[in-house]
């Protein structure tokens, strides 16, 4: 993804939040986790590493969002399934549930994604300035985190 590219997202429900635009996201930076709740990465590296970030920076400075982007399994994935799996892994970030597509999620085939885990990093102008696919180091992220939280949102 180019710096030029802003992040826009297109869901259905939203968790643990009002629901939020990328406009109303301007000025912070963002962490995306697209998740899946029956992906073994997701519920073993990239949620856990979410919820410590989410912990570990204030809010005004740095915005931890999760994308529930299912692509397989959807009979068992729903929201009500989603609610308990948040409360049961002591998600309290906000949760959005990406809509539907006709393969793939919307968002998630806008981001020309290839699957869960995604961790998209997002900077203060609203553009996406990094994506991984799969388990991402501690040390590479907390150096890109550090890196966008010490740019200036002009």
């Amino acid at each position: 993804m180019g710096v030029a590219e802003p992040f826009e997202f297109d869901v259905t429900r939203w968790f643990n939040s009002e629901p939020l635009t990328a406009e109303a996201l301007r000025g912070r930076v963002v962490l995306v986790e697209f998740f899946q709740m029956l992906c073994p990465g997701c519920v073993n590296h990239s949620l856990p590493q979410a919820k410590r970030v989410h912990r570990m920076v204030k809010s005004d400075q740095l915005v931890v969002l999760g994308i529930h982007s299912v692509f397989e399994h959807h009979a068992v994935t729903g929201p009500e399934a989603l609610e308990v799996f948040l409360h049961e892994f002591g998600i309290t970030f906000p949760v959005a549930v990406d809509r539907p597509g006709t393969v793939l999620p919307v968002t998630m085939k806008r981001w020309r994604l290839e699957g869960t885990p995604t961790t998209m990093l997002v900077d203060r102008r609203g553009h996406v300035r990094q994506t991984w696919l799969g388990q991402l180091d501690d040390l590479v992220l907390g150096v890109w985190l550090g890196t966008l939280l010490a740019e200036s949102a002009d």
